[in-house]
């Protein structure tokens, strides 16, 4: 072995000494480590992370510089999001992860969670998009006061409405103003597979289904058809809201699915002339049961009632910046526990016991 390769040897046993607190392995035997180069006492390598925005980022670095402490050390940081386990259609063949955004109760704020969501992911540098299931009340392109220029691809894909780099579709840009959609469950299953299928997504790291309320068609077939590899509870803090939302916890546990944890909306209030925060539907019983469920609590956003103007109006990422700011953590911690769900699952399929359709 020529001196080279024993002073790379040297150098990748001591940072074995350095985990992912999350995954709970060295970031060796994880694969994090890449291009290590040693001249002397001089060592640079990469270290690609596996969520953008990482809360342990600056914990991991920590650890590599005093692994390696009496080296000069340059150290290029990147992230590459695991890709989850679950069916791809020929659309959402690029896609790495697609979470389900959703709720056993209506009212809580699914779609501008799922909309807020997509912008902290964005501003993390992460590419995502937002896949619009709620089709009795598809409110997002209203919402994001987004338009949709119909274009295919060469093979004939739809491509999606992109709305300040944001990937969007939604049954709301084909139907007229009010219009109804009066569809049972085999017209549900069949747009949720076209949506899939023949809209060509590219190259995305996360795309956001938002779902409808409740158990029906929507997130059974999803979880069924294996085409989600997680979901994300919402929640607002009132145990009668809190009871429902959880249902769907439930169903996903019966179909394989992995929840990632819970998102409290409308958590609290700051008053505009005190700045005391009001806590309008009561506080910590969501969090509660989620942990007798032995899941993560994301974290909570506020009640902005400026937010509900924009909406009207038509959100744009600098509008709602100041905003943003408190999704940022949860997004950072949604993309951590994905990431530690994607790496167990890499071992065994989390859909291989999932009832298949006879």
């Amino acid at each position: 072995m020529s001196q080279d390769s024993q002073d790379k040897q040297t150098v990748l046993s001591f940072l074995k000494g350095v985990r992912d607190p999350v995954l709970n392995k060295d970031i060796v035997s994880l694969g994090f480590v890449k291009d290590v180069e040693v001249n002397g006492r001089q060592v640079h390598l990469k270290l690609s992370l596996t969520s953008p925005g990482c809360p342990h980022k600056d914990e991991i670095i920590s650890d590599v510089y005093r692994a390696l402490e009496g080296y000069s050390v340059t150290l290029d940081l990147s992230y590459t999001v695991l890709s989850g386990s679950l069916v791809r259609k020929s659309g959402t063949r690029k896609v790495k992860n697609i979470i389900a955004v959703g709720s056993g109760k209506g009212g809580v704020g699914k779609s501008t969670v799922t909309i807020l969501l997509a912008y902290a992911l964005k501003r993390l540098g992460a590419r995502v998009g937002i896949i619009d299931l709620d089709f009795y009340g598809a409110t997002v392109p209203s919402m994001l006061g987004s338009s949709f220029e119909q274009r295919v691809t060469e093979e004939g894909q739809l491509l999606p409405a992109e709305h300040e780099g944001i990937k969007i579709i939604s049954l709301g840009y084909f139907l007229p103003a009010n219009a109804s959609v009066i569809w049972r469950g085999p017209m549900l299953t069949k747009a949720i597979h076209d949506f899939m299928d023949k809209v060509e997504w590219g190259e995305l790291d996360y795309l956001l289904a938002d779902l409808p309320p409740g158990t029906g068609d929507v997130p059974i077939t999803l979880g069924q058809d294996r085409l989600i590899n997680a979901a994300v509870i919402v929640s607002t803090p009132q145990p009668a809201a809190v009871n429902v939302a959880l249902r769907l916890v439930d169903m996903l546990k019966k179909l394989n699915v992995p929840v990632i944890g819970g998102v409290e909306n409308m958590s609290y209030f700051i008053c505009p002339g005190s700045k005391e925060r009001v806590e309008l539907f009561g506080s910590r019983y969501f969090q509660e049961k989620l942990k007798e469920l032995g899941l993560s609590y994301l974290g909570s956003l506020p009640f902005v009632p400026q937010l509900r103007e924009l909406e009207d109006q038509g959100v744009s990422e600098e509008k709602i910046s100041y905003i943003i700011e408190d999704v940022l953590p949860v997004a950072r911690e949604l993309t951590c526990r994905l990431s530690q769900i994607n790496a167990q699952v890499q071992e065994r399929p989390f859909f291989l016991n999932v009832p298949k359709r006879k």
